[in-house]
């Protein structure tokens, strides 16, 4: 089998001082944000409500017709995603303007659907709309009084693009700014040229769990504690033969509320079941070659040009993860708050698609062993939400690794903060 060539064990410098480096105080930090009802509702207002919301890939709309519908719980919006027949990708509330029936739906209205048609049309009385939002079936028309039938409409809701990933934005009057001023120049450019769109074998994933979405952030913002959750059933060995933790984190000045950290590739990773040498995939990806323009990452992902990288994740505010994995396929996370002690995690994987059976079969495995350790972490979220609403303990001491999680938690304040202010003028 062809198996990549892995670097020597790489260990950190116990201190690398990020946290001063960044101008962030060191003592320990409270939690009471991850479990206080109050809180998370100005939360939702102050945050969710107030920026751009990543609601899925471009290919998932790929051709006239094409939608999915995305709920936002916690916000009572329910959002329709569809491409017209120009190939512009546009968004709607999921509200017929007649008598405000949820437009688009399948066995029950609050659970997503996605699916291809010519029009949509409301359950209720057979009101039909276009893709452009236009009314193009009216019943009983002789019966709308002064031809408000035929200027029903439906309500769009401000969409963007970026290198194929779509964002809605739900701020009152408007969003405040582009979506490319929310992402920062070196995001938004910076990941020009990588191939998302030849990621075409997309898995999906979901679960709910009792646990505020900030905790399940929190989780992935390092990546220290790998070795030991992650040590069973992956048998990764000895620590010394890992990274301790994440080798750069990029500079959070220069990418606004957004932050994101690189991590060196480990040494030769073994293949620990016969199941592993048998299908040459490992839960961290599959040990053959991908296309050469998979392998390299963009610029903004790799600030540093390491070289031997292992992951790179980047999060873009408020609640998404883009992460790489070597030799070149990339995974989203998105937390979506349901209430205070509840969330749902959505996990996508992309991958290039297979050349002959040997890759998907070495695809298939590497998604199953990634999928059972993304529910390593995920079991742990409940653990920690009944820890925490103990309040055994005020704050909370955070190591130089979990630097990106005590910036968080002051985003997530100074937001807070900053929404208050406003309420009081």
């Amino acid at each position: 089998m062809n198996e990549m060539t892995m670097p020597k064990p790489v260990r950190l410098a116990p201190h690398s001082n990020w946290t001063e480096k960044f101008g962030l105080p060191s003592e320990p930090v409270s939690l009471e944000d991850t479990i206080s009802p109050e809180f998370f509702a100005l939360e939702q207002e102050a945050i969710f409500r107030r920026s751009w919301l990543y609601v899925g890939r471009e290919e998932r709309l790929n051709g006239p017709g094409a939608f999915f519908t995305r709920e936002f719980e916690t916000l009572k919006k329910s959002v329709l995603l569809t491409r017209e027949k120009t190939g512009q990708i546009r968004a709607y509330h999921n509200v017929c303007p007649h008598r405000g029936n949820t437009l688009v739906w399948d066995t029950h209205a609050s659970q997503e659907m996605s699916g291809r048609c010519r029009r949509f049309v409301c359950k209720f009385h057979g009101i039909g709309f276009g893709l452009d939002g236009k009314v193009e079936v009216l019943t009983d028309k002789a019966a709308w009084l002064d031809g408000q039938g035929e200027r029903l409409e439906l309500a769009t809701v401000p969409c963007e693009v970026w290198n194929g990933f779509i964002f809605v934005n739900f701020t009152p009057g408007g969003p405040r700014e582009t979506l490319r001023e929310f992402i920062g120049e070196e995001f938004w450019t910076g990941f020009d040229g990588y191939p998302f769109g030849e990621m075409t074998e997309w898995h999906s994933f979901r679960a709910d769990a009792d646990a505020n979405w900030k905790a399940l952030y929190d989780g992935f913002s390092e990546v220290y504690h790998a070795a030991t959750t992650h040590s069973v059933p992956f048998a990764m060995g000895p620590a010394e033969s890992y990274p301790v933790g994440a080798s750069h984190f990029n500079d959070i000045a220069l990418v606004g509320k957004h932050r994101s950290y690189l991590a060196k590739r480990a040494a030769k990773m073994p293949f620990n079941f016969p199941y592993q040498e048998a299908t040459n995939s490992i839960a961290i990806g599959p040990q053959y070659r991908f296309p050469e323009t998979c392998e390299t990452l963009p610029p903004a992902a790799n600030p540093i040009g390491m070289e031997h990288w292992g992951n790179s994740t980047t999060m873009l505010w408020p609640n998404l993860y883009i992460q790489f994995y070597s030799p070149g396929w990339y995974v989203t996370y998105r937390m979506m708050p349901l209430a205070a002690n509840k969330m749902r995690f959505e996990v996508d994987t992309y991958m290039p698609k297979a050349r002959n059976f040997s890759e998907a079969l070495a695809q298939k495995s590497c998604l199953l062993q990634f999928l059972e350790a993304a529910l390593q972490d995920f079991s742990l979220l409940e653990a920690q939400q009944k820890g925490l609403e103990c309040r055994a303990f005020e704050k909370y001491p955070l190591t130089d690794q979990e630097v990106m999680l005590r910036q968080f938690h002051k985003q997530v304040h100074d937001a807070v903060a900053e929404y208050q202010e406003t309420l009081q003028a």
